[in-house]
């Protein structure tokens, strides 16, 4: 058993960083279902349909809930989901990701940190153009 993976996010953008992943890792090796919001949903109907998706993806291992912006209506809906052995991280990105599914096995508190220590990794400055003011 594993983790389940929920993805709620603004249009399709969960959508699209799975399948980005699915890309580069060859496959996906556990539950992931993914849910788009759009802007102008109906929140309590999203909210009924998050909590059926929410108990089918968790096994008894826990739910791990992955969500574009804090504070956002995904993440708002999300947090509606309200199952002790669940945990809500936002910020997706496609580091994030891969990193959770690279380490799926993991319990679910753990598996919560990797996702944040992928996200977080994930994000670096480039300055190509930058004179190197060693030479």
């Amino acid at each position: 058993m594993s983790v389940g993976i929920l993805i709620i996010s603004h249009e399709d953008i969960g959508h699209a960083i799975l399948n980005t992943t699915k890309t580069i890792i060859g496959s996906i090796p556990c539950p992931v279902e993914t849910v788009s919001i759009d802007m102008d949903c109906d929140c309590d109907t999203q909210i009924k349909n998050i909590k059926k998706i929410a108990n089918n993806l968790n096994c008894g291992d826990g739910l791990l809930i992955l969500t574009d912006l804090f504070g956002a209506t995904p993440s708002n809906i999300a947090s509606a989901i309200d199952d002790k052995n669940s945990v809500l991280v936002s910020g997706l990105n496609l580091p994030m990701l891969i990193r959770v599914l690279n380490y799926y096995t993991l319990p679910l508190y753990e598996l919560s940190d990797k996702a944040i220590g992928g996200g977080q990794d994930g994000i670096m400055a480039y300055y190509p153009n930058k004179i190197n003011e060693a030479s």
